[in-house]
Formats: structure tokens, C-alpha cells, sequence
């Protein structure tokens, strides 16, 4: 069982994981929770799940997914790629698998966290992830962000 100490701990360490992601795709790229072609379909800022079924006593992980921006259906397989193999290439245990319509890709970190990559059939991609077990009564931090882009060659995120 992967622990960390406490729930900020694991959100700061996620919002790296997504935000060393976006590094690797090109600028024109970002995450957000809302997606300007789909208004209907908001993504939330994450939710806090019970934890371990072997280990219920306290435990919990956090889980947020966010829509990958500037992509096209044109071009959505090129950046599945392109984040499959940044995943690959830190070493992550990546898997992805799906067919012409639908496409999903895995990863999980040494340290217990884990990514989902989704191609829906309309070609949005979205990525979620999620955190090793913590202490539900832990300190919570900060709230994630509802985006992170590129500003001035830097990967940003805002509230």
C-alpha cells in the first residue's frame, strides 16, 4: 500500500505529474475544466474517495480529470502519443489500448500515482489522475487548478 502524509502533499505532487505532462506536449496545449466546444460538460475540481477496501480506516484518495485543450480529431492520436510516450519514457508503467472510436491509455508512477488518458469518440482527449492513499483528516491545501497552460514558455496553472 502507497501512502503519502497528507492529502496537500499528494495534490502538490499531482498537480507536477499533470503539469510535467503538459511540458511535454507543445505550447499550444493546455488542461482545463472546461472545454469551450462541450459547455455542458464541466469537468469538477476533484473528488475525495474512500480509500483501500483492505485499509477503510481513515484512508483516502484524490482523483480530478481535466480536458486536453488545443487538440483537434484531426490530431488528437498525435498528442495520445505524445503523452503515452512521455509516460513511457519517465519510466511510468504505461498501458494503452482502443480501437477507432475510442482510445485509453494508463500510467502509474513508482511513487503510487496513477493517469488515465481518454480519446472519446468525438476526439476530445482528457486526462485524469489520482493519488496514492492519505489520511482523510489530513491537511487538504490548496484547491487544484481549473487550468494549466503555457505562458512566457512556462507551464502556469490559475484558479
Amino acid at each position: 500500500m502507497r501512502t503519502v502524509e497528507t492529502q496537500a502533499a499528494a495534490r502538490t505532487q499531482l498537480l507536477r505529474h499533470f503539469t510535467e505532462t503538459l511540458c511535454a506536449l507543445p505550447p499550444e496545449v493546455s488542461l482545463a475544466l472546461r472545454h469551450p466546444d462541450l459547455p455542458h460538460a464541466v469537468l469538477h475540481g476533484g473528488v475525495v474517495l474512500s480509500g483501500d477496501l483492505n485499509h477503510p480506516d481513515g484512508w483516502a484518495t484524490f482523483d480530478i480529470r481535466y480536458w486536453i485543450l488545443g487538440t483537434t480529431p484531426n490530431t488528437c492520436d498525435r498528442y495520445f502519443d505524445l503523452v503515452t510516450g512521455a509516460w513511457r519514457e519517465w519510466g511510468w508503467a504505461s498501458r494503452d489500448e482502443g480501437d477507432a472510436r475510442i482510445r485509453m491509455g494508463w500510467a502509474d508512477t513508482p511513487a503510487g500515482y496513477g493517469f488515465a488518458l481518454t480519446r472519446s469518440v468525438n476526439g476530445y482527449l482528457s486526462m485524469a489522475g489520482s493519488t496514492p492513499l492519505f489520511l482523510r483528516d489530513s491537511v487538504v491545501g490548496e484547491p487544484m487548478p481549473t487550468r494549466i497552460a503555457w505562458r512566457n514558455g512556462e507551464a502556469v496553472s490559475s484558479l
